[in-house]
């Protein structure tokens, strides 16, 4: 942790490589003189110190990023620098410009020090290399925590009062409504006439004039009645908008306990929040509770349901269509298939963009963009930048427990001075104020070591979890295998991944779009690896007659206008061939018959006797398997950076 002494005297001199990390903790910030004001400072700090330079490229900014988080892109690029070994010492203006928070704060510095590259503040005179040092450096840490804790409270403190003064206290205003004297202190909800006015349309369609969501969204557009983005409304969108609580209750929830997303709220372990409780804002409403009561019926019989969770569909927007669109992800509740659409089609803008790209099997495409991805991952440098990035918690988890190990027996070592002097005080001749001056130090230095012991293991439990997480990153493609629609904690990490990559996905062929539930009976075909028969032949017949007496009763196997046979070989071509079922030559009868005679059979277990006792007589064909995705272009780099890149000097 100690930085390289600076040695007095042309001979003494060693070459010591300096960076500069800088940070602000807003936006407002990044654009005043907090950060120019640093780097000023640090420069004229290095520029003192005989033997220290700083280069160009060793000048780390984070422009408006909490103290209390670990995933900086600053702080992560210098700890690459750091790693590469271009670096020795790192100046900052203040050591709470490391980190807020103990946890953050410690993880850093210790991660720093692990690799031999030590902190010194420009502003504060601490020499880490002695115990009076660094207990110097544990005070700034707590006063840096405390005052981040006040401005927490305070702020978070103002929007309660002001939620409870029935204010609202920030953000984009629901669909239908505007903020009046936004940014003051007395804002409030109002009613926009112009949205509202297109909130009561969509209704009117869905209610009145039974439409579903998908026609709703179609007929506003084509009235010019477009998003308050100007955008044309999708499905997906305008659904979102009509079961928004705002609209349905005439209320707002400030700190709602329930949550995604942005609209998260912090809870404590009793599922309360955090900074205040929760409060319920009334707002004019844009339709009556009955009116409501209707839409919310209307919205349930026409069957329309919202899918759009981002982690289930992790290539929405990275795959292009021919016609210029973006793909978006789908789910079919019929199969329980997710797909992904081109954004061309949908709501009918396929008319306009003539758009005919295919459907593509979520879990197909899915698996080619990770054959890709596993590659990408295969170099060594770009695997661990992207580990790097997934999993920011910096520092060695067993140099972390070692460190750990020695707070510990430290902590342990100051308790028994403390209970020793407690117990032997009284034998002793000093003054008894001097006496309770010293127990009052040891009870400070017992306290510090636990504060300490505990900002220990917290950084090792988060360095623990992030090592978890990156052992099953290494594998991208065993990852792959457990994508699926059941698999969210997969599909997650999947996500995860491609968001620090660089993918693009083009199709460059069409597949043949299957509708309705999966036929059980291919799915055995090719889990099994059981081939197809040929054609049961006449003289062949007698034998299925036979082995069908043990299954069913005599009406099953009767010819009838289609003889069962017949019915047979038409299951068997569509197998082999692997056309749809109302593609099926007119020669095998009606395909509706061919159908549930096959369904049957299998659901019986007739089927797999049968397909072995045909297949004793050769001539089999594997099962037709058509291709659940045309070919893709794949392509896929390492993201520059998942981040705000730095901004130049301005110095």
């Amino acid at each position: 942790m100690a930085a390289p002494a600076a040695n007095h005297g042309p001979a003494h001199v060693r070459a010591v490589r300096a960076a500069l990390m800088l940070r602000v903790s807003t936006p407002e910030q990044a654009r005043g003189y907090g950060l120019g004001v640093q780097e000023s400072v640090g420069r004229a700090y290095i520029a003192g110190r005989p033997g220290w330079s700083l280069s160009p490229e060793l000048v780390f900014r984070d422009e408006g990023v909490s103290g209390a988080t670990l995933a900086r892109p600053g702080m992560l690029r210098l700890e690459r620098a750091a790693k590469e070994g271009r670096i020795d010492v790192v100046v900052v203006h203040s050591f709470d410009r490391v980190g807020r928070t103990a946890l953050s704060f410690w993880a850093w510095i210790w991660a720093l020090e692990d690799l031999g590259v030590g902190v010194v503040s420009a502003t504060e005179d601490i020499d880490t290399t002695t115990e009076s040092g660094r207990q110097q450096l544990q005070g700034c840490v707590l006063r840096a925590e405390a005052e981040r804790m006040l401005l927490c409270e305070r702020t978070q403190g103002g929007r309660q009062r002001k939620a409870l003064d029935g204010g609202w206290v920030g953000g984009p205003p629901p669909w239908g409504y505007a903020i009046d004297k936004a940014g003051g202190h007395r804002s409030t909800l109002v009613v926009d006439e112009g949205e509202a006015r297109v909130v009561r349309r969509a209704v009117s369609l869905i209610v009145d004039e039974s439409l579903n969501v998908s026609e709703a969204a179609r007929e506003l557009n084509a009235l010019g009645h477009f998003t308050r983005s100007g955008r044309p409304w999708t499905a997906s969108n305008l659904h979102r908008r009509l079961r928004c609580p705002t609209l349905l209750n005439g209320e707002v929830i400030f700190r709602k306990p329930s949550g995604d997303g942005r609209a998260t709220t912090r809870l404590d372990q009793n599922g309360v929040p955090v900074h205040g409780e929760s409060v319920v804002l009334t707002v004019p409403r844009l339709i009556s509770a009955e009116r409501a009561v209707e839409l919310v019926r209307a919205l349930r019989e026409c069957g329309h349901s919202s899918h759009t969770q981002a982690d289930a569909y992790p290539l929405t927007g990275r795959i292009v269509g021919t016609c210029g669109h973006r793909y978006v992800g789908s789910f079919n509740k019929y199969n329980a298939t997710r797909y992904y659409r081109c954004g061309g089609g949908n709501n009918g803008k396929g008319r306009e963009t003539n758009c005919s790209d295919p459907y593509l099997t979520a879990d197909a495409v899915e698996a080619a963009v990770w054959g890709v991805i596993e590659g990408l991952l295969a170099e060594p440098r770009a695997l661990s930048t992207v580990l790097d990035r997934l999993n920011p918690c910096p520092g060695d988890v067993d140099r972390q427990r070692e460190r750990v190990a020695r707070f510990a027996t430290a902590l342990q070592e100051k308790e028994a001075v403390l209970a020793h002097a407690t117990t032997t005080q009284a034998a002793s001749g000093p003054d008894r104020a001097v006496r309770e001056a010293a127990l009052r130090q040891l009870a400070q230095d017992v306290h510090n070591a636990t504060a300490l012991l505990d900002a220990g293991r917290q950084v090792l439990r988060g360095q623990e979890a992030a090592a978890a997480a990156t052992r099953t990153t290494r594998c991208p493609a065993q990852a792959a295998r457990g994508v699926s629609p059941a698999g969210p904690a997969e599909l997650a990490q999947l996500t995860a991944v491609i968001g620090l990559l660089d993918v693009t996905v083009k199709p460059l062929g069409e597949v043949r779009r299957r509708s309705g539930v999966k036929c059980k009976v291919t799915e055995w075909h090719q889990q099994t690896g059981t081939p197809v028969p040929a054609a049961v032949a006449e003289s062949e017949w007698p034998m299925i007659e036979k082995l069908m007496a043990g299954y069913f009763a005599r009406r099953q196997f009767a010819r009838g206008a289609v003889d069962v046979r017949t019915q047979l070989n038409g299951a068997l071509h569509r197998l082999r061939t692997g056309c749809l079922w109302d593609e099926l030559p007119a020669c095998h009868g009606p395909w509706q018959l061919a159908k549930e005679r096959q369904n049957t059979w299998f659901k019986k277990g007739f089927w797999p006797v049968l397909m072995e006792e045909l297949n004793r007589h050769g001539r089999a064909t594997p099962v037709r398997c058509e291709p659940q995705a045309p070919p893709l272009e794949v392509m896929g780099t390492i993201a520059s950076e998942s981040f705000k890149r730095d901004t130049r000097s301005t110095l």
